[in-house]
């Protein structure tokens, strides 16, 4: 993943609000990257949680969770982060579910973006549709789907399918999105360093040629008019006229 990427992202949403030091945030399938980036971005109140631990995650709290599975309460914290991490996982959909689930207002992922220059780079054998990487990376004993020896399916996605998941995931309102956008150029790519700065200005007016994307949801500010609200849950409005 491009180096500052998420970063940058992280930085923007402070810069316009959409995320506080103050919000407690949960990381899934995350680590020491994980960490580093929330700690020195100042964010005090956070869980860095995957199936297996990278080390010290001090200072903030380890929990061992499988993000298909996550063992919190709904709405347990304000946002739920993952990076590079669900494409690790059986089910992808799945994991952004939970993390929506358990997020009271939005959730941040970076991840990769099914786009022409990755399509093309697979095609030609210069990038992967399954990452052997991780998993060799591991001693060829973890790194793979759910963290197994088997090396992981890369998901990549788009815009229009992250919109559908968390859409159907919570149809009581119009969720509000956002997307960031950055090219990684695989270093297998003939004369990559020259190709990068020409493929990104490129991206830059054609987002939909950059091949890494950060997909933020924050929840609906309001329900549907055709729902309400009885004793504190969402129900259809029988008062609404469907015809």
């Amino acid at each position: 993943m491009r180096a500052g990427f998420v970063e940058s992202v992280t930085e923007a949403l402070l810069a316009d609000g959409t995320l506080s030091r103050s919000d407690s945030v949960l990381a899934v399938c995350a680590g020491r990257r994980e960490r580093d980036l929330l700690a020195e971005r100042g964010f005090s109140r956070v869980v860095i949680s995957n199936l297996a631990a990278e080390g010290d995650m001090a200072p903030f709290e380890w929990s061992s969770q499988d993000a298909q599975a996550l063992d919190f309460d709904d709405g347990s914290f304000d946002f739920a982060l993952v990076v590079a991490g669900l494409h690790h996982c059986s089910s992808p959909h799945r994991a952004l579910v939970e993390m929506y689930r358990v997020a009271r207002k939005g959730i941040v992922a970076v991840e990769a973006r099914d786009s022409l220059i990755t399509r093309s780079a697979v095609r030609f054998g210069l990038a992967s549709d399954y990452e052997l990487s991780a998993v060799a990376a591991h001693g060829h004993r973890a790194g793979g789907v759910d963290d197994t020896s088997v090396p992981n399916f890369i998901y990549r996605w788009t815009e229009a399918e992250f919109r559908k998941v968390i859409r159907s995931a919570d149809p009581t309102g119009c969720p509000s999105f956002r997307f960031f956008y950055a090219l990684d150029v695989p270093g297998r790519i003939p004369l990559a360093s020259l190709a990068e700065p020409v493929l990104g200005a490129l991206a830059r007016p054609f987002p939909r040629l950059a091949n890494t994307i950060a997909m933020t949801a924050l929840r609906p500010q309001r329900l549907w008019p055709w729902l309400t609200r009885e004793d504190g849950t969402v129900v259809f409005d029988r008062c609404y006229r469907t015809t």
